[in-house]
């Protein structure tokens, strides 16, 4: 069976009325491109003493990453894609799927018949015409046509899309860079020390590195997974913005450098000589994930093309793993 296809200077012109459409209700026209910015503060510094262990262990750790999605406006929808649904939209959407259910039902015998005619005719449009003239004739004046005439009726309301409110700006591109800065020195009390001056052993931990974050080499589609994890969604009626942050999705490579005046054997693996390559996973929040568990929901300051906001979380852990991380982000339509 043929379906006539609008000529293409209609469906063009009725796209370009929606996006209009989209712009005049203050949502903008799909492809529109914004940024999502993210600054990450990680730091930490302190000193603790321990009787026959070290006296004092003192650390000092700077941790940053700034990264920037691009990102891409997608068209409006009735339902959000980024957040979850509320209590009125589930149960419409209930009432949905049980009139969905109901024009099944009442579809099911007229449908039956077109089944026939197709298992009859095949691609045979002539026969296909004349059958459906007859069932047609048939079925005129009758209960079960009245009844397919009304569950066309819900079947044509059921496809009506609800009114837009909701707008996802999803990334397309993601770039960003990272610095570390760490140092410890340790003073051990240990009496395998004794023969060192002060009857202690030193030990002095500095870790470096920084650069352009890239997904590691060999990572399987490294870059679009970094950047799949930002996102922004509008809701028009409630006047709010849930925004998912860009992360630095991979381990950050760094270089730690250990010197120490430690009597061999003094750990069970032997300190390592000279500088040596390492990774870090950097944390985003109070779990100590390197992602978010889920977006969050504000409510808009001002026009919503232009947001920003700042959290302060405090990262539990030992040393230099315990301490503050202060996330400052932007989002901006261009």
């Amino acid at each position: 069976m043929r379906i006539r296809m609008l000529p293409g200077w209609i469906v063009l012109g009725v796209a370009a009325a929606g996006a209009a459409a989209q712009a005049a209700d203050g949502l903008a026209a799909p492809g529109a491109k914004a940024t999502l910015s993210v600054d990450y503060l990680y730091e930490s510094a302190g000193q603790k003493r321990s009787e026959g262990l070290y006296d004092p262990y003192t650390w000092r750790v700077k941790r940053s990453a700034n990264l920037v999605a691009e990102l891409a406006a997608q068209p409006a929808t009735a339902m959000p894609t980024l957040q979850a649904i509320d209590a009125v939209q589930m149960a419409e959407l209930q009432g949905k799927a049980g009139k969905a259910q109901a024009v099944t039902t009442q579809m099911a015998p007229m449908m039956a018949g077109v089944e026939k005619i197709m298992a009859k005719c095949g691609d045979d449009e002539a026969c296909i015409s004349r059958e459906t003239q007859k069932m047609g004739f048939a079925m005129q004046g009758t209960p079960e046509l009245a009844t397919a005439m009304n569950a066309k009726k819900d079947a044509q309301e059921l496809a009506r899309p609800g009114t837009p409110r909701y707008q996802a700006w999803r990334a397309t591109a993601q770039k960003g860079g990272y610095l570390i800065d760490e140092s410890v020195h340790i003073s051990v009390t240990d009496p395998i020390c004794t023969s060192r001056p002060r009857h202690r052993c030193t030990r002095d931990e500095v870790r470096k590195g920084g650069g352009e974050i890239t997904p590691p080499a060999g990572a399987r589609n490294g870059a679009a997974a970094a950047a799949s994890a930002s996102a922004v969604e509008l809701d028009a009626s409630k006047n709010t913005l849930t925004v998912a942050l860009p992360v630095p999705l991979f381990p950050l490579p760094y270089t730690e450098t250990i010197t120490s005046d430690e009597p061999e054997g003094t750990h069970d693996t032997p300190t390592p000589k000279g500088p040596q390559p390492r990774l870090l996973r950097f944390r985003v929040n109070a779990a100590g994930a390197v992602s978010h568990d889920k977006p969050f929901t504000l409510p808009l300051k001002g026009g919503w093309r232009s947001q920003s906001g700042e959290q302060v979380v405090m990262l539990k852990g030992e040393f230099g793993d315990a301490g503050k991380l202060t996330v400052r982000w932007r989002f901006s339509v261009q």
